[in-house]
């Protein structure tokens, strides 16, 4: 039997690969080249659009989730895991809403 929590947790890391893909040609086509400070903000726009609070079962703010993205990138800098990042948070996001 699929683990439903494990299955939640795999769509959304599917959805931030998708969104992480999609901001790197918005960073290299519209910002020229430019790195994004406020990619937080974009990831958690682009998340919500794309269904990330179906995925939760529970609707988020844009500024929740983009300061939750922001602190767990954070997070996962420090920690220097092996997981991607879309796994980790993903994770996270799964064990925190």
């Amino acid at each position: 039997m699929i683990n439903m929590t494990q299955t939640t947790v795999e769509k959304i890391a599917s959805l931030l690969s998708q969104a992480g893909n999609a901001h790197h040609h918005y960073e290299q086509t519209v910002l020229k080249g430019v790195y994004d400070l406020d990619w937080h903000i974009w990831y958690a726009e682009y998340a919500l659009e794309h269904g990330l609070g179906n995925l939760l079962d529970r609707s988020l703010t844009l500024e929740r989730l983009s300061e939750f993205l922001s602190q767990s990138n954070e997070q996962y800098e420090r920690e220097n895991t092996d997981r991607s990042w879309a796994d980790y948070t993903a994770q996270k996001l799964v064990e925190s809403f």
